[in-house]
């Protein structure tokens, strides 16, 4: 259904229970806004996630799946013990392009997760080649939410069940990303436990 600029999910939710989610975030599509600190990042996604289901928590380490050079890598390197860290290296990886890597590292993973049962994942990324696979999870019955960036193809946002914006430049809009604790683009599912 569409509504005003955005794609969004028709109401039909079945969440497993209890609401553990699992992050999986994809740095290289997906970089947080300049002048963040990225030690901030776990605490802004669990806020966002509790204003769209408060029994939302995140389950373990938040997943950081891409390929970053210079200042983005340095940064990278510097996550806290919290985050679980899977770069993504030229040399050791099934296709040549970084890109085309981080795509399949993430759609691994994501389908890894899916394999153990993880019902309930958030993945942020703007990368448009994961976005078949989060859409058929979710046709599957996989409780899938979505942040991506403000640059981001409209299209992708009725990919998942519950999608975000997760950072925007504009001050107006900024307050209610992500990366500011802010809520999902609405309408908001009913959750049934």
């Amino acid at each position: 259904r569409r509504e005003g600029l955005f794609w969004v999910s028709q109401p039909q939710i079945v969440m497993s229970s209890p609401a553990a989610v699992t992050v999986i975030w994809d740095f290289q599509y997906a970089w947080i806004p300049e002048g963040y600190d990225l030690r901030s990042l776990k605490t802004s996604i669990k806020s966002a996630l509790k204003r769209c289901n408060p029994d939302f928590f995140i389950e373990g380490k938040l997943i950081a799946v891409g390929h970053a050079i210079g200042d983005r890598h340095q940064a990278i390197t510097m996550l806290p013990d919290d985050f679980e860290l899977s770069p993504v290296q030229p040399d050791n990886a099934r296709t040549p392009d970084p890109e085309d890597q981080t795509a399949l590292e993430l759609v691994l993973k994501l389908s890894m997760k899916v394999l153990h049962n993880r019902a309930n994942i958030l993945v942020i990324s703007g990368n448009h080649d994961v976005m078949g696979a989060i859409n058929r999870w979710t046709q599957r019955g996989i409780f899938i939410m979505l942040a991506l960036p403000e640059s981001s193809d409209p299209s992708f946002y009725h990919c998942a069940n519950v999608t975000w914006l997760l950072s925007s430049e504009d001050p107006e809009r900024a307050a209610a990303t992500m990366v500011n604790g802010g809520g999902p683009i609405p309408p908001v599912p009913n959750f049934y436990f």
